[in-house]
């Protein structure tokens, strides 16, 4: 995770083959809730893949998260997160 001007941007490797130039398989958002945008997407009839839930993206340390996926209107994979306070 990458903060830029108080966006986010988060960068992965998850495979081998290259792409075709101009192709967005997934893109990330940051947001305040991602549970309230969830529901907008089914409401304007999109499908939400994976459902709010929290999960720990591995790292040093690990970086908690609620989040939620979404398929966008070209087919690419919409991610809503939302960084979670851990309990010190």
């Amino acid at each position: 995770m990458l903060e830029i001007g108080g966006d986010i941007v988060e960068i992965f490797n998850n495979g081998t083959e290259r792409l075709p130039k101009g192709v967005i398989t997934h893109i990330a958002f940051s947001t305040d809730n991602p549970d309230e945008l969830a529901k907008r997407v089914k409401d304007a009839g999109y499908e939400v893949f994976m459902e709010p839930n929290d999960k720990s993206i591995p790292s040093d340390p690990p970086y908690p998260i609620r989040v939620s996926f979404c398929y966008g209107p070209l087919g690419e994979e919409i991610e809503f997160f939302a960084e979670r306070k851990t309990q010190s």
